[in-house]
């Protein structure tokens, strides 16, 4: 075992971070004879992550073989779902604190942090909906 982790070294490789299951073999054995090990696993040099700095591979439950399927994904990008956007006009419109305030004054249970990105998520619909209403922007402003 050794070696190969003086081979890892020298070859310069990094252990690419994983979701799923953590083992990734099973000796199909029931039991007190069961076994399961992480033997398989993705190694990566540098180059391959500043190409794809964010991949990372997913472990899946085994299906047909005593090893688990790995599937790559790698990423050049955060992909960031609907982020939250705030229009400095917003506040001057009519209807604009009440609506804020019906949602700021719940009481979210959780963390300060928590509270305050479900407290965002609750108001995003209101904003877009408000600059929806609003209509062509460039000639409304």
């Amino acid at each position: 075992m050794s070696e190969f982790r003086e081979c890892i070294s020298a070859a310069a490789l990094v252990h690419l971070p994983f979701t799923g299951c953590y083992f990734s073999w099973h000796n199909c054995s029931d039991g007190s004879r069961s076994l399961w090990k992480r033997l398989d696993r993705v190694l990566v040099n540098e180059v391959w992550l500043t190409q794809w700095p964010l991949s990372k591979y997913f472990c899946a439950l085994p299906i047909t073989s005593d090893h688990s399927p790995l599937i790559l994904a790698g990423y050049t990008h955060n992909q960031i779902k609907g982020m939250f956007r705030f229009d400095n006009f917003l506040a001057n419109q009519p209807g604009f604190h009440n609506a804020v305030w019906s949602i700021w004054r719940h009481n979210i249970h959780g963390t300060q942090m928590y509270a305050v990105v479900k407290k965002l998520k609750a108001l995003k619909p209101i904003f877009r909906m408000q600059r929806k209403d609003m209509g062509d922007l460039s000639n409304n402003v």
